[in-house]
């Protein structure tokens, strides 16, 4: 599979576009979720890799900007972010009707390495057409795909990519196909192994193709198998019906065919015609290109995108270590050894010096579009503290230092390369390795509470048969007998402190291996003591009411077994915001951002994908209200402060 990624986003802003959206936000259109889904898809790109490329095409616009058709006082994002900015204002803008321009009516936002400028000037694009020049207006969802799948043959052309065109409609715009055009096209991305993903909103139906065989016979655009009907090079889909149209539903009796009549009034909303049919054409682009179409049916529009292309920015592909594994004395089988969870931590900042233009201002960008930096390097200083206390300042030099452990009432020094002869004292012979030393029921291991993490993956070598066998051998022979693995692990290849845990055997639907489990030390146990707790002494009532209550915030059905951590989410998400609302530089040197500006911009809602606390809070409000009036809160003085210590009443 491609490392690298290349994504082309549609986005339609016709009026249709404008209608309101079932949502959360009362004030949401399928336009302003579509254009979410867009950015977070794009920042999700952004957080994965920065070599990934997005770009976006908006069809249904007044004005003409993209690489085949390049309009003249526009060279970058920002430009056509104040052309949205003066549409939302309200201010006229002119509405390019010129046929002679290839594929007028459509604002193409460059495929290229993600910037903050893009994402910003994505958030500004509005619908520029109204009822009153929609249909006059073209730049449709065919144009669209022409051009994006241009854009993409032009940019990775012979270079490995995976590519993927995403397109968002409510397909309730006018379309004209040009078949043999757009047969060509659909031929060239799947040359280039791209799918198209259709993100149908409002639509009744939706399919996945990316498992089907694709062949010319049964997908594309469906042609007609008589030869005596022409087919005409360019189709209009879903003209309303003329006068002529309508007068031939009577019969030349004067008897009207009820039949008729009754299609003739299924097809009179010709919105709804264009939405069906504009449907069926969507169904084999996404058919003939091995894609998807996925209907919204007024779910979230973030949400069923996440469907096909989830988010996975901040995780990680767990890296394999060829090890030995010593069964038994004499008996050693080579398997890998693959980290399974890891806690993880919120990147540190980066710390550089910006290069900029001395003439213009602007920070300077290398040929890849990546800011040219100097790095930075810190450097500490060391000054007696009563010398300070006094005014001197008197440097404490580096031949004067030291560094020491507390024994007692002294300090012992200790030097780097005393801490470093501690591990010297387990390398050697000890290199990364597992030894089975004996089996201990898994009961007794599970039911202890001392089991850590990380956990570690144990399957067979790579090229060998025996040692996949041998664990998978192991493992079910484990799994019958209740037992699990008692052994050290060495973790690191040059060798090292080793730890000591358990090998559980693990059954699953690709086969049977081993998982590590650290289980701690003497030293690592922490013993407290707990008072005794008193009794309780409630009727039987009280005991039920309680029960209940438990019973009411048992989580509910959901994939709970992939929660995400909402501190990363919150991290993300005020860092494109950030990115997208740069604040002022003189705001940052003063006294920093506020703190609602923070809290705005990360948004924290722990569990807010589930509707957890909402589910739970419904679902329990009548035993929690139970509860209280079996145990109803006491309003308490303070009682005089306690005498804890010798003289406290003195």
């Amino acid at each position: 599979m491609a490392g690298k990624e290349a994504v082309v986003f549609i986005l339609d802003t016709g009026p249709s576009m404008n209608s309101p959206y079932p949502s959360k936000d009362s004030e949401s259109t399928r336009l302003s979720q579509s254009k979410r889904a867009v950015i977070n898809a794009i920042a999700d790109q952004s957080w994965r890799s920065k070599t990934h490329e997005c770009g976006c095409i908006v069809l249904k616009t007044g004005l003409t900007h993209h690489h085949m058709a390049v309009m003249d006082g526009i060279d970058d994002e920002n430009a056509l972010g104040y052309y949205f900015r003066k549409v939302a204002r309200g201010k006229k803008v002119h509405v390019d009707l010129d046929d002679d321009v290839h594929f007028p009516n459509l604002i193409e936002f460059d495929l290229n390495r993600i910037t903050p400028q893009t994402l910003r000037a994505i958030s500004h694009v509005c619908s520029t057409s109204d009822e009153s020049n929609a249909d006059a207006m073209q730049g449709d969802l065919c144009d669209g795909l022409i051009v994006a799948a241009d854009s993409l043959y032009q940019r990775t052309n012979g270079k490995k990519f995976k590519r993927k065109i995403v397109l968002f409609t409510d397909a309730e715009h006018k379309v004209s196909v040009d078949g043999s055009q757009l047969q060509t096209v659909l031929d060239g991305l799947n040359k280039m192994e791209c799918e198209v993903l259709i993100v149908g909103i409002g639509f009744d139906e939706e399919e996945d193709f990316s498992s089907t065989a694709k062949s010319s016979d049964d997908a594309g655009i469906k042609q007609e198998d008589e030869d005596d009907i022409e087919q005409p090079d360019t189709i209009t889909s879903n003209d309303a019906p003329t006068a002529e149209e309508t007068d031939c539903d009577i019969k030349e009796e004067g008897v009207v065919d009820t039949e008729d009549m009754e299609d003739f009034k299924m097809e009179s909303d010709v919105r709804a015609r264009v939405k069906r049919e504009n449907q069926m054409l969507l169904m084999s682009i996404a058919k003939e290109t091995g894609g998807c179409v996925l209907a919204t049916n007024g779910a979230d529009i973030e949400d069923t995108l996440q469907r096909k292309m989830p988010s996975k920015a901040g995780r990680k592909n767990a890296q394999r270590y060829e090890t030995d594994f010593h069964v038994a004395p004499h008996l050693t089988v080579s398997v890998r050894l693959a980290k399974m969870t890891e806690q993880c931590n919120l990147p540190s900042l980066k710390k550089a010096a910006i290069q900029f233009d001395p003439d213009s201002g602007d920070a300077l960008r290398d040929g890849a579009g990546e800011l040219m930096t100097h790095d930075v390097r810190a450097q500490t200083r060391h000054f007696e503290a009563e010398q300070l206390e006094a005014g001197i300042e008197k440097e404490v030099h580096l031949d004067m230092r030291v560094e020491a452990y507390r024994y007692g009432c002294d300090l012992i020094p200790v030097g780097k390369m005393d801490l470093a002869g501690i591990d010297a004292a387990f390398a050697g012979g000890t290199n990364r390795s597992i030894e089975l030393i004996g089996y201990l029921d898994r009961k007794d291991v599970v039911d202890s509470g001392l089991l850590m993490g990380p956990a570690y993956c144990v399957v067979g070598g790579k090229e060998s048969n025996k040692s996949r066998s041998a664990v998978a051998a192991l493992a079910q022979a484990m799994d019958e007998m209740g037992k699990v693995g008692f052994c050290r692990l060495v973790k690191t290849k040059k060798g090292g402190a080793p730890v000591i845990g358990a090998l559980f055997p693990i059954a699953s639907d690709s086969g049977r291996y081993l998982q590590f489990l650290q289980l701690p030390f003497a030293d690592d146990v922490q013993h407290f003591q707990n008072r005794d707790l008193d009794p309780f002494t409630g009727t039987d009532e009280q005991m039920q009411t309680c029960e209940d209550l438990i019973d009411s915030f048992m989580l509910p059905d959901g994939d709970f077994e992939r929660v995400s951590n909402p501190t990363f989410k919150a991290y993300r998400q005020m860092i494109v915001d950030f990115a997208m609302n740069a604040p002022k530089k003189e705001e940052l040197r003063t006294e920093g951002l506020p703190q609602e500006n923070i809290l705005l911009a990360a948004q924290p809602k722990p569990l807010s994908e589930f509707d957890a606390t909402r589910i739970l809070s419904k679902k329990a409000s009548g035993k929690f209200s139970a509860f209280l009036d079996a145990f109803p809160l006491q309003e308490t003085k303070e009682d005089e402060k306690k005498k804890k210590y010798w003289g406290d009443d003195v």
